[in-house]
């Protein structure tokens, strides 16, 4: 989706300052993937249970049924002299990690099959998608999210088909050997719910899903900025408390870009705050899914950075007058030679100096005055678009500024063009 025009008539149309449009977030996106993530990893668990691995040898499992199934996953679909490598068994190995005698590769796993049969021991490998991702931790993220957004919506988690109490499972459980072929069968169950929690990790991305998306958008931002992107009049304060309501919901604090102390919502100069994204808020854990998602599917980080590169594209800002702000970009471009970060020293709301924040041993503490004192606040404003795209970044308040890699060829456009890119 494009971040300036579509989400922002998906947001002015679903009204996202109302809490009740995230219980669509909740029920359509969050609520599926936990269920999907909740049987991948209850899969994952059987597998290492005392059930399979704690027997001595495959031979040992009592369960006829499964003890077949288990010999499926470590051998299905090898054949004597052919390309094994789309095997079910090389499957069952790159995703779950089961094989034989703990076995440091798929190669050597066979091996000590075809030469032990059901004595082998069964194992399960820790380099494995599962184990990469990790989904367990994956369940535990979702489940405390979920809960989070239910708190928030004031409904209980049976509401929307999940378990009361520990172990939080969905209403309608899979039983984890069910997904598991016997000889014969195809594994046409498992793959298919592979397939589609990769997808659905695609689907609520950045970039492509629009709650995401926003929260990505707003999680640093100046008011006026967020206001009138939702086309809010910053004059009207029954306008300016709906957009208090979303900062509350989301977690946003609030704070002054004059004197950068915290402020409280709603407020009567709309125009000299900033909201900045919190440790531990719902904007911050819906945000740390991203990690969990790239693993999950690569292709959701070829995703992001395509968005960055699209806003880098579509973004216009004009900087005036130029002489003024073209001390504060130099210096920029000059710090970002060594280092992706610069540090805004301010006084009574004006921007004094750049600095690269301080010395790590590698290279040194770098400091540049500005003789045009650039109130933070307009400064602020201005750049407001490329860091809702993701260009330049916060690291621990409004005047601790990162760049994305790509950040560089944005202010090279800025210079060159005098103020206008």
């Amino acid at each position: 989706m494009s971040m300036r025009t579509s989400l922002r008539e998906w947001a002015k149309e679903n009204k996202v300052w109302e809490p009740k449009t995230w219980r669509i977030f909740l029920e359509k996106d969050l609520v599926p993937f936990y269920k999907q993530a909740y049987t991948l990893n209850a899969l994952h668990e059987f597998l290492k249970s005392e059930k399979i691995c704690g027997k001595s040898s495959l031979a040992d499992i009592e369960d006829e049924t499964l003890k077949n199934k288990i010999r499926v996953a470590i051998y299905g679909g090898v054949e004597p002299n052919k390309d094994f490598s789309t095997s079910f068994a090389k499957f069952m190995y790159d995703n779950f990690g089961i094989c034989a005698e703990n076995a440091p590769s798929f190669e050597e796993s066979i091996k000590h099959y075809e030469s032990w049969g059901d004595g082998i021991k069964v194992s399960i490998n820790p380099n494995s998608w599962v184990n990469s991702i990790p989904i367990g931790n994956l369940v535990d993220e979702l489940k405390s999210l979920i809960q989070r957004f239910c708190d928030k919506l004031n409904i209980k988690l049976s509401e929307i088909s999940i378990q009361e109490s520990y172990p939080y499972h969905p209403f309608k459980v899979i039983e984890p050997d069910t997904l598991l072929p016997q000889a014969g069968e195809k594994p046409e169950k498992l793959v298919s719910l592979i397939n589609e929690f990769k997808q659905k990790a695609l689907d609520l991305s950045i970039g492509v899903n629009p709650f995401t998306t926003f929260v990505f958008y707003s999680r640093t931002i100046p008011l006026v900025a967020l206001m009138r992107f939702l086309d809010l009049n910053e004059d009207d304060s029954s306008e300016v408390e709906k957009i208090a309501k979303l900062a509350n919901f989301l977690g946003l604090k609030a704070y002054s870009m004059i004197d950068q102390r915290e402020v409280s919502l709603p407020t009567k100069s709309p125009d000299k705050v900033i909201l900045l994204l919190t440790s531990n808020s719902l904007s911050y854990k819906i945000l740390e899914l991203r990690d969990y998602l790239e693993k999950i599917n690569p292709t959701i980080k070829q995703v992001h950075e395509n968005m960055i590169k699209q806003a880098i594209n579509q973004i216009y800002i004009t900087f005036e007058p130029w002489k003024d702000y073209e001390p504060i970009f130099s210096a920029i471009r000059d710090i970002m030679k060594d280092e992706y970060g610069c540090e805004l020293v301010v006084s009574q709301g004006r921007i004094e100096k750049i600095t690269n924040g301080y010395s790590r041993g590698y290279w040194k503490y770098r400091e540049i005055e500005l003789h045009s004192k650039i109130w933070l606040r307009d400064f602020l404003i201005k750049i407001s678009p490329i860091v809702s795209a993701g260009i330049v970044r916060f690291s621990y308040s409004m005047t601790q500024l990162e760049f994305h890699p790509l950040a560089k060829e944005w202010i090279d456009k800025v210079i060159e063009n005098e103020g206008k890119a």
